[in-house]
């Protein structure tokens, strides 16, 4: 046998030694953490236990790649924090960066979640919230998924208050304002069309679906951004809108006693923000509303979620773009927050909690009260649809009003790119047909809804 032959051999023994190494230490991950073969059941909550599972797959791989991604962004952008925090911040991002290691090591052994022992305003709630949990759901493969994805990127929010330099640092800013810049050719193109648009049922369908699709492009989920001809495509894209009720919303509220208010939660900065502002002046400019209020997420959030921050920057490079469409309508925008038709609400962690949303009323009653004033809630994005079912794993055919449990403050429209394994309202047979086509059609966002569960507000209910 030639020596080629030879390490050629070797090669393939060893890569076939390694194999079965990794294969083995898998299957005693999963015996030690019990892990579940079978996908999750109907009424099953979903869990990281579920081998067969986008929960499985989130802390088996993408949460700890995602943190290796983020410890080596720190280190490489360690001059650029240090100018903009200060000469300290080399010491406290080596104590950062100890700390996500750390935490990533918690998700690869299954560890137990730790109670937060930094003081925040949120930090009390957090921590009542951990101890409430069941003792077999307090690890990353047994804990319900939305609490577990939730409690990283608080803890991970912890990890830099812990330093007096790095406490007010956005750690995902760069990310979310380079896509801004990268997509305003296309925000002027999008203006461009919709000037002078009237009301009417099929500009508040267009621009309802404009600002669903805008959830596409999510940095949590993907890098693709948002496609530069979505504007013109939106009755293309019907084909995927899997369900479709953007007629009811319309109806709803052309129906609703006045005043009325619209309440938009948010989901991602940068381009899915800029469609939310465009709707809201559509709803404004229309006579359908007279507000529209944003709510924020109140710390960094899911890599691309909308903060304070992230909300006044757009409004801000709106106003100073070269573009003369873009300016114009940052300066609409800055003019509907001082006439109170738009609001940026207050801070509320809430939305950055572990709760779903059925428990909003016993947990934030204020913030019930509040967003029971608006004719119609609009939630935007994966997270929030996961919130509103609770990552319940619902029959696919399930009406969407009763997968709320009880959450209906007001009317309840759901505007969701499909990026998890969790849906209803949807037509028989639909989840059977596309996962005979694509078994990883629920993760690639190429699928959407608009649903809505309509409850009227009484003429005499009290605005205040």
């Amino acid at each position: 046998m030639h020596s080629a032959d030879l390490t050629s051999h070797t090669d393939v023994t060893e890569t076939t030694n390694l194999a079965a190494i990794e294969q083995l230490k898998e299957q005693r991950f999963n015996e030690k953490n019990l892990i579940i073969y079978n996908p999750p059941g109907e009424n099953d909550e979903l869990s990281a236990r579920f081998l067969r599972s986008l929960a499985f797959a989130t802390f088996k791989r993408r949460s700890p790649a995602f943190l290796r991604d983020l410890i080596t962004f720190l280190q490489d952008r360690e001059a650029d924090i240090i100018e903009q925090c200060g000469d300290y911040a080399h010491f406290d991002l080596k104590r950062t960066i100890w700390s996500l290691e750390l935490l990533r090591d918690d998700i690869i052994n299954n560890r137990e979640f730790q109670i937060i022992r930094v003081k925040s305003p949120d930090t009390d709630s957090w921590n009542s919230f951990l101890k409430g949990l069941g003792e077999d759901r307090r690890q990353w493969f047994s804990a319900i998924w939305l609490h577990a994805d939730c409690y990283m990127y608080r803890r991970i929010w912890s990890i830099f208050q812990r330093s007096e330099t790095l406490k007010n640092y956005d750690y995902f800013g760069d990310q979310k304002t380079s896509i801004v810049t990268n997509v305003a050719p296309l925000m002027r193109d999008i203006l461009v069309s919709t000037k002078g648009i009237k009301r009417s049922q099929e500009d508040f369908q267009y621009l309802l679906k404009l600002s669903t699709w805008s959830n596409h492009g999510d940095l949590n989920i993907t890098r693709r951004g948002a496609h530069d001809k979505i504007y013109k495509q939106i009755a293309k894209y019907d084909i995927d809108l899997l369900a479709d009720q953007s007629f009811d919303v319309w109806q709803d509220l052309i129906e609703a006693s006045a005043p009325v208010y619209v309440d938009i939660v948010c989901d991602n900065a940068g381009f899915e923000l800029f469609a939310d502002l465009l709707l809201g002046e559509y709803i404004i400019e229309s006579g359908l509303a007279s507000r529209v209020r944003f709510h924020v997420k109140a710390i960094p959030w899911f890599i691309s979620d909308c903060t304070h921050k992230d909300f006044n920057w757009l409004v801000k490079f709106l106003r100073k773009h070269e573009f003369q469409e873009l300016n114009a309508f940052g300066k609409r925008i800055r003019g509907y927050i001082r006439d109170r038709s738009f609001i940026l609400c207050d801070k509320s962690y809430f939305w950055t909690s572990g709760h779903d949303y059925s428990q909003m009323k016993r947990v934030q009653p204020c913030l019930y009260v509040y967003i029971s004033q608006a004719s119609l809630v609009i939630f935007k994005g994966d997270l929030n649809y996961r919130k509103l079912l609770g990552d319940i794993n619902n029959k696919p055919t399930t009406q969407f009003s009763d997968c709320l449990r009880g959450f209906q403050p007001s009317s309840v429209c759901a505007l969701r790119v499909i990026k998890s394994d969790i849906y209803c309202g949807l037509p028989i047979c639909t989840v059977e047909k596309l996962s005979e086509e694509n078994p990883e059609w629920m993760v690639t966002g190429d699928k959407a809804v608009v649903q809505v569960a309509i409850k009227h507000r009484l003429s005499t209910d009290i605005i205040v």
